[in-house]
């Protein structure tokens, strides 16, 4: 047995040795600098085009890593002033590429349609980058990237083209220096291209290309070399804006009332990688409305920021080793919104950004007297230091309380990431530790967890421990339930069979297994959800299945009205729960989704249904509806829930589009439309116009829609940059 052991490490690192010549180096890319960019129109057929030189050693990454695939070409050119890239994604079925989508910023996990990505990491830190996404409709999407994850938050001024061709189709991209930030006198830059071929599920890659490798991770980005001498203007940004509204409350005795108003936002590149903003009189008005949830918990929701103020550098932010739905120190949306309405933001200052290794961000904002609120000023700060080659420590402040008390709190993160884990893998292990200072005189005012990671293709395996004291309630952060320990273990198993008729129909499973627990303070349990799945799997087409367990414990602290008059009383309930999932590929031009969840529910039982339909053409036009159906029938009553959702876009082009959302739930009995037409007139030069409408339902005697208010508004934002 012993004799065996050294044939056993031979094998293994020759093993390692064919991997290698496999998955060489990426070659460094080199942008070739030109007088003057191209046209940009979708087509590289510009004689400019013909400088660069085109890398077309593109490869797989799923579903298997290193196969042949589709040719895809890369070119990169630069001028004083932009950075152009230009990929033709030659198509051997060139009738079959899927274009859905003129949409802005689309959903990021979308697969619906045939798209570019590209990573830039200007700083050569390895941890952040800007990411720009290009669909063949030529509809853009542009956001931040950090580790393995990504938000399309950010917006930037850029733009690019598309064109659908005999073979294929092809994409030009111009990115201003002026809208990145980046290190100067670097050697180079680091760069990745990925495209996705949604009908074939395919993933092909310029670099990082083992399926253990994120696209989002700037540690797998080539060199991008070649870039200097850059033109940035006098790094101003100037943003003036003016709007037109007209409101009518119809509860109200009175006419139709008339606002005229306008502000700006001012940035400031004090170096190319470190900016300044002001922002007077901020305005909101073509923010999308949030979307209209059903909660039967006894803890508010966690809804995402869309206001494109708060969005700049928010990712310095991002704290800790918590999702920001169970912790975040920092939470914008708790500044200049109450109750879903718009708190005037009188100014908001910030600064942000890299200084070397140290990543910055302060924000100052005032909010005028509004809603039985005084007027009030927060702030809040982040720095982090970027150590090793992937990992930071770094601290957090905030001060301020939307409630007008007095409220101050102060953390500290530490945070070891490697995407070189036992040669190729991912890894992560991490601390935080804060501190709130608020009216509450006693109690545990702290709050510190750690995290393990270990986010692979085929296993995915993580363990967490959380506490958050009784007294620990930020005032700027968002936080569901505190006076509790939390501890949760998830595991994935990913397999992607290869052989046999299986293998010839699924692309992969997802065997799930979770574990989560809270205990009060003193140790005493109050919540366990361990949750199952046994049967998940993707198809080779793109449909997914889904059939999940969750058992439950859950000991009610209070009496807990779980819906209107239906009262659970305090004390322990043990229940379990079922669901099934079923989702059509995205690329299809029809689409279907249904969830059907149902068991036992406390002390009685639940149905929850969800349904989806979407027609999508060529992306002129998409219509979604929605619904989610709730049913409960417990010993304490029956209730019933519901949230209806009809989405109507209709574009002329990427950059021309009305936009359409219908909501209505029977738990407030409202009807709500929101009409925002957006024409991009060019890169940051924009025209809106949003119209919103309310109505109540109501029983006296007959069932009516009573209406509550509508409003109108017409803006006009402008990006001026000497």
């Amino acid at each position: 047995m012993k004799s065996r052991i050294p044939q056993t490490l031979l094998a293994a690192f020759l093993f390692l040795l064919s991997l290698q010549s496999l998955f060489p180096n990426t070659p460094a890319q080199t942008a070739v600098r030109v007088e003057r960019g191209p046209r940009l129109d979708g087509n590289l057929d510009d004689e400019v085009w013909r400088r660069a030189v085109p890398f077309t050693d593109f490869r797989m990454v799923f579903p298997t890593a290193g196969d042949p695939t589709e040719k895809t070409e890369l070119r990169l050119l630069y001028d004083d002033s932009n950075l152009y890239i230009g990929v033709y994604c030659y198509d051997s079925s060139p009738s079959k590429v899927c274009a859905n989508s003129m949409a802005h910023d689309s959903d990021e996990d979308s697969e619906s349609d045939d798209v570019v990505k590209v990573l830039l990491d200007p700083f050569l830190d390895k941890r952040n980058a800007y990411i720009f996404y290009v669909n063949a409709c030529g509809a853009k999407s542009e956001g931040l990237a950090f580790g393995e994850h990504s938000s399309l938050d950010w917006d930037g001024i850029w733009d690019a083209r598309s064109e659908i061709l005999s073979d294929g189709w092809s994409s030009e991209i111009k990115i201003p220096f002026k809208t990145i930030s980046f290190k100067p006198g670097l050697a180079h830059w680091g760069i990745n291209v990925e495209r996705y071929i949604p009908r074939k599920q395919e993933t092909i890659r310029l670099s990082g290309v083992g399926q253990d490798n994120f696209f989002n991770n700037a540690a797998e980005a080539a060199p991008l070399q070649g870039i200097e001498n850059l033109h940035l203007g006098r790094g101003i940004t100037f943003k003036p804006y003016g709007t037109a509204r007209a409101l009518q409350d119809h509860l109200e005795p009175g006419g139709v009332e008339y606002q005229w108003d306008g502000g700006f936002d001012v940035y400031k590149n004090f170096t190319p990688s470190f900016s300044g903003a002001f922002s007077y009189n901020t305005d909101f008005a073509e923010t999308e409305v949030d979307e209209r949830r059903i909660n039967l918990t006894r803890f508010p929701l966690f809804f995402p920021e869309k206001r494109t103020f708060f969005l700049e550098g928010s990712q310095i932010f991002n704290f800790g080793t918590t999702s920001s739905e169970s912790f975040a120190p920092f939470f914008s949306r708790r500044i200049g919104l109450h109750e879903g309405m718009q708190v005037p933001v009188i100014f908001g200052t910030k600064v942000f950004g890299r200084l070397g290794n140290t990543n910055l961000a302060l924000l100052d904002v005032m909010t005028e007297k509004s809603f039985g609120l005084p007027k009030q000023n927060f702030v809040a700060g982040r720095v982090y230091q970027n150590i090793l080659s992937e990992s930071k420590v770094g601290i957090i402040f905030t001060d301020g309380s939307p409630s007008g008390e007095r409220n101050t709190l102060a953390g500290f993160d530490l945070t070891y990431q490697t995407s070189r884990f036992r040669g190729d893998r991912n890894f992560s292990i991490g601390g935080w530790y804060v501190y709130n200072w608020n009216e509450k005189k006693s109690g545990k005012h702290q709050g510190f967890g750690f995290k393990v990671d270990y986010p692979n293709d085929l296993w995915d395996i993580m363990t967490m421990y959380s506490y958050y004291g009784d007294s620990l309630d930020p005032g700027l952060g968002f936080l569901p339930r505190n006076g509790v320990q939390a501890w949760s273990f998830g595991a994935n198993y990913m397999p992607r069979p290869e052989r046999g008729w299986v293998g010839r129909h699924v692309r992969q499973f997802f065997y799930e297994l979770r574990f989560n627990y809270y205990w009060d303070l003193a140790g005493r349990l109050e919540t366990c959800r361990i949750f199952i799945a046994p049967l998940n799997l993707q198809t080779e087409s793109g449909e997914n299945f889904e059939v999940n367990v969750t058992s439950n414990r859950d000991i009610l602290p209070y009496d807990f009205e779980v819906s209107d008059g239906v009262v659970l009383p305090r004390g322990p309930y043990d229940f379990t729960n079922y669901r099934l999932e079923f989702k059509s590929a995205s690329h299809r031009a029809f689409e279907i989704e249904v969830e059907q969840g149902f068991g036992e529910f406390y002390s009685g039982h639940l149905s929850e249904t969800e349904l989806g339909l979407a027609l999508k053409y060529k992306g002129y036009a998409t219509l979604g509806v929605s619904s989610n159906l709730v049913r409960g029938n417990l010993p304490q009553g029956r209730f019933s829930e519901n949230v209806y959702e009809v989405k109507a876009d209709l574009f002329l082009s990427p950059r021309l589009g009305l936009m359409n959302y219908f909501q209505y739930d029977d738990m407030s009995k409202e009807l709500g439309i929101n009409l925002r037409f957006r024409w991009e007139i060019t890169p940051g030069n924009i025209i809106y116009f949003v119209y919103t409408k309310n109505w109540e339902r109501r029983w006296d005697p007959l069932s009516r829609f009573v209406p509550l208010e509508e409003k109108g508004v017409f803006k006009i934002q402008l990006s001026i940059r000497p």
